[in-house]
């Protein structure tokens, strides 16, 4: 037997091995329908990131669900933890519908020359401050959360 025909019949065996073991085993469907082929959607969808970066469609253009929601269905069909981490990578700031509120260490220093510079907002404060107590006159309601006056 030469040297070429000793690869192909090593090659084809090894491919009987993995048909006649994805025919035996139960965990996947996919795998028990579609021996040896099935392999290559698992493949494809280990390397589905690499593949959506540079040439396909992001994680929310897919249609009708995300992959963030393909994914949880995923997991929950197969028994598997469904818990994602806490999180998102949409672009909310910049999104209509959703308010963003940013802290700031240090404000704006505002020059007192400035047309804005005694210009305050107030945020109506929805709590009365020492209710809870019951003490005759020390409940009260500030004028505003962001400011003591």
């Amino acid at each position: 037997m030469n040297r070429v025909a000793r690869i192909a019949t090593a090659g084809l065996s090894a491919v009987a091995a993995v048909a006649a073991r994805d025919l035996l085993q139960r965990q996947h469907t996919l795998l028990r329908n579609f021996p040896v082929i099935g392999h290559a959607r698992y493949l494809l969808e280990s390397i589905g990131p690499e593949l959506r970066q540079y040439l396909v469609a992001g994680d929310n253009e897919e249609r009708p669900f995300t992959r963030d929601q393909r994914r949880w269905v995923y997991a929950s069909a197969k028994a598997q933890n469904n818990y994602f981490g806490f999180g998102t990578d949409n672009d909310l700031e910049y999104t209509a519908g959703y308010p963003v509120i940013n802290h700031r260490t240090f404000g704006r220093a505002v020059p007192t020359s400035h047309v804005q510079a005694g210009h305050r907002v107030d945020l109506p404060c929805a709590k009365v401050l020492g209710a809870a107590r019951g003490g005759p006159g020390r409940s009260a309601r500030p004028r505003s959360s962001t400011s003591p006056r």
